[in-house]
């Protein structure tokens, strides 16, 4: 979170025009936070479906894989778009 709203601030109000830029902003934020709230949600239930009072490491272990799944993800989709970036800046 610390690096995601800065970045995707700049990133969409410098697409936008100057008198939009606070709404740039608000989409990037809504974005961040329901991606945050619901990445919790899902980690959390994965912790209590699969941990158990015994062994409550299992649980934790699990939430971590989801969100080592959802870095991949993320780290995927943000390859793919500079890979599309860098072909279109080479076309011209």
């Amino acid at each position: 979170m610390d690096m995601s709203f800065p970045s995707g601030t700049v990133i969409l109000s410098n697409s936008m025009a100057h008198a939009d830029q606070g709404l740039a902003s608000s989409l990037v934020n809504t974005a961040v936070n329901y991606s945050i709230a619901l990445g919790l949600g899902i980690a959390g239930t994965i912790e209590r479906q699969v941990g158990s009072e015994r062994d409550p490491l299992t649980g934790y272990r699990g939430a971590w894989y989801f969100g080592i799944g959802l870095d991949g993800l993320g780290l995927a989709i943000a390859l793919y778009f500079s890979f599309r970036a860098w072909q279109q800046r080479r076309r011209t």
